[in-house]
């Protein structure tokens, strides 16, 4: 039987060929950064007499007494940190107390942001990691600019916003701020403890960012900082917490909501689409923790229209799109629920499978989980109803305070109208951490009305890896079956068998270099299908490369194929095989600043087509008060029976502060043309949000970002809330 092999012929890979290997000579000469602090050091933690004055910000002789970090590293150029740094810790039966003491010379201090919560990372800010469960299932972030605006982050719930404080202080040359973190915001074990700690630093004007603990495989792409970076911290030994202080309040969140307008009853459904459905006006959300660390989470007649995201793209898909989960009741826990370490994502969208993926279910009528940590363990239990199904997810992982192992098991159990089915699935990792080899496994296998034959319905992932500092090698085997597609879940491509590499070569420029920054990323694949057949082969070469001048430029060749059929699995008839070999040039200039400029083109023949893909985007601060973005997109598809079409799109964005806890926005977006992906249409939407001292808020919008269109519906929600912060 004839097989398809993947064809090499684009020429940039070749001249990508020599630049991967002329990376590799470079890197391997170069020496690793050795960390002033990792995570084999131990700090005892230092209890408080009396809490620190904050009007004395550092003035403060008590801080002289608590942990005291110094010698932070510059994680982007892998380099000691230019500026100075100084962080403090302390602690008492109440609360956690941070300070720090930031060096300024040299570079202007970016302070513009005037909102908690808006426009993190566009400001410099200074911030502290928590890892209570010593093994990176519950980790903690809080940041403050030196205005005093304050974010906060938790890797078991988007929409973190619990009560605490920070006080700050400017002057010629440098800044201080002190956090006042109460133990409730954290699910923290009563009794002795040890948790993991770090102190972080972002210098916003040249889009750096320090750290005092580091390791040589830390990297700083993306939306830093990472939670999975709290297996690089040291050890804060020494805690002694009591349980009431330590137990997070419980909490509950009542709300009242009114909409008029011709589109008064037109809701989000599942993924993107929109539909007639009758207006929640009255809802509860609430959560009990019964221990330090676990708690129950309720929702009922929940709703979720003042959080919805635009997610609207006109770019062609060769695979199908993930979104982003945006409902809290599902973004709360959500690592909980999906504990697989062992997937390796698609190499064309960077997506993995998920047994549980919750934007698959639409609006539901009532939600109950139990979620959190006890010892070394994470759990996640969560069912929701809604019309037509009622489903239930869980998952159970164990990990080791160091990271070293772990193993897992989920599942899911679908009950819908249509029939039922189940999916359950178990795995294990391992990192050795002396010389970075990292092994993983995970078997999923689904049954039930869905599925002529379970036999052909599982999922069986592995690999090797490599990790050090300057390189990373991964070898990865896939073995799944043609009638694997949990109800529930996210499968990208099914019925495929075969394996995949990636090579990554990261680095930093000399210091008389004018590269800040560089990344080779190489990976490639090969599946077949169980007649025999290429279902699917890929080859990526993607260089990445910032510039000291903050000028970045990335992009490279995607050389993919995939097999379709009329009738699968076992019949195989009608099959094709589509090509979809783009080239993409990215150019980026102040990325991660207050006004960066991005533009891409990507080119290439895709499916039955040739592809021709322009992408431009750019913000600006304007002031304290006033932030502005723009967008510009297009493409263009030339059929090879000799038609055209596409589609433009374009986006503009306006938003004023009014304060700390308030900020209104408008937005418009217009998509034209019949081609691409996306549906046509033009979209109006504007939002006011304000948050009382009570915690309560409110919420006026009319139409929402995520609709294709604009919709003629005013809403307006209050919510009421008793207990603690959202989220914790």
């Amino acid at each position: 039987m004839r097989r398809e092999v993947l064809p090499c012929y684009n020429p940039a890979v070749r001249f990508l060929g020599v630049l991967f290997l002329s990376s590799l000579l470079t890197v391997a000469s170069l020496d690793a950064v050795r960390a002033a602090v990792d995570k084999q050091q131990s700090f005892p933690a230092v209890k408080a007499p009396h809490p620190p004055d904050p009007k004395l910000l550092l003035l403060d002789p008590l801080w002289a007494q608590g942990l005291q970090a110094q010698g932070f590293q510059n994680v982007t150029t892998r380099r000691a940190a230019q500026l100075a740094t100084s962080a403090y810790l302390l602690y008492d039966k109440q609360y956690i107390y941070v300070a720090f003491k930031c060096e300024q010379l040299g570079v202007p201090l970016v302070a513009e942001q005037a909102t908690n919560n808006v426009g993190f990372g566009l400001d410099d800010y200074v911030g502290v990691g928590i890892d209570p469960s010593g093994n990176g299932s519950q980790v903690y972030y809080f940041f403050t600019t030196s205005r005093g605006v304050r974010y906060q982050q938790a890797s078991e719930s988007s929409r973190y916003q619990p009560p605490w404080g920070a006080q700050t202080a400017r002057d010629k040359d440098a800044w201080s701020a002190v956090l006042t973190i109460p133990l409730k915001d954290l699910r923290a074990r009563s009794g002795a403890s040890q948790w993991r700690v770090n102190f972080l630093r972002h210098v916003a004007k040249i889009n750096e960012n320090f750290s005092w603990a580091y390791d040589p495989i830390m990297a700083d792409q993306g939306p830093w900082p990472f939670f999975t970076d709290a297996r690089f911290w040291p050890t804060l030994s020494h805690l002694e917490l009591a349980t009431a202080a330590a137990r997070p309040q419980p909490h509950a969140e009542l709300y009242g909501l009114e909409t008029v307008g011709r589109d008064r009853d037109v809701f989000q459904q599942t993924g993107q689409t929109f539909a007639e459905q009758k207006a929640r006006n009255v809802g509860l959300d609430f959560t009990y923790p019964f221990t330090n660390t676990l708690a129950f989470v309720g929702a009922l007649n929940p709703d979720f229209s003042n959080v919805e995201v635009d997610q609207q793209t006109i770019a062609p898909q060769e695979f199908p799109r993930a979104l982003a989960e945006y409902r809290p009741f599902f973004a709360q826990g959500a690592p909980f629920l999906n504990p697989n370490e062992a997937i390796i994502g698609n190499i064309a969208t960077g997506f993995s499978d998920l047994v549980f993926y919750s934007p698959s279910l639409g609006p539901f009528d009532r939600g109950a989980k139990v979620e959190g940590t006890f010892g070394l363990q994470a759990l996640g239990i969560l069912n929701a109803k809604g019309d037509g199904f009622n489903d239930t997810a869980f998952g159970y992982k164990h990990a080791t305070t160091n990271k070293n192992f772990s193993w897992w098991t989920d599942g899911v159990l679908a009950n819908h109208t249509g029939g039922r089915d189940s999916t359950v699935e178990f795995g294990f990792k391992g990192r050795n951490l002396k010389n970075g080899f990292v092994d993983g496994f995970s078997y999923s296998s689904e049954k039930g009305d869905f599925v002529p034959n379970p036999a052909q319905a599982h999922s069986l992932n592995g690999f090797v890896d490599v990790h050090q500092t300057h390189y990373e090698i991964n070898f990865a085997y896939q073995d799944i079956g043609p009638y694997y597609h949990p109800v529930d879940g996210f499968t990208n491509f099914n019925d495929t068998r075969g394996g995949a590499v990636f090579v990554d070569l990261p680095g930093s420029g000399t210091g008389n270099s004018v590269i800040k920054r560089f990344e080779l990323f190489v990976a490639a694949d090969r599946f077949v299908d169980r007649s025999g057949h290429a279902r699917q082969a890929d080859v990526l070469v993607a260089p990445d490369i910032t510039f000291k001048n903050l000028i970045h430029v990335s992009g490279g060749p995607l050389i993919s194929e995939l097999r379709f059929y009329d009738i699968g699995y076992p019949v195989y008839s009608g099959g094709e095989t589509l090509p979809f070999h783009t080239n993409a040039m990215n150019l980026g200039y102040r990325d991660g600043t207050q006004a960066p400029i991005d533009a891409g083109f990507l080119y290439g023949p895709f499916s039955t087509y040739y592809l021709q893909q322009y992408t431009t985007s750019t913000s600006r601060q304007l002031g304290p008060r006033f932030n502005v973005g723009a967008e510009y997109d297009a493409t263009r598809q030339r059929f090879f029976t000799g038609a055209s079409d596409g589609q433009i799109l374009r986006r503009i964005s306006l938003s004023e502060a009014l304060g700390l806890e308030s900020n209104v926005s408008i937005g418009l977006r217009d998509i034209s043309g019949n081609g691409g992906f996306a549906q046509p249409g033009l979209n109006f939407t504007g939002s006011y949000h304000r948050k009382f001292e009570s915690g309560n808020e409110l919420f006026i919008a009319y139409g929402t970002p995520a609709s294709p269109v604009s919709l003629n519906r005013l809403l307006a929600k209050y919510v009421v809330r008793f207990g603690g912060g959202a989220g914790t």
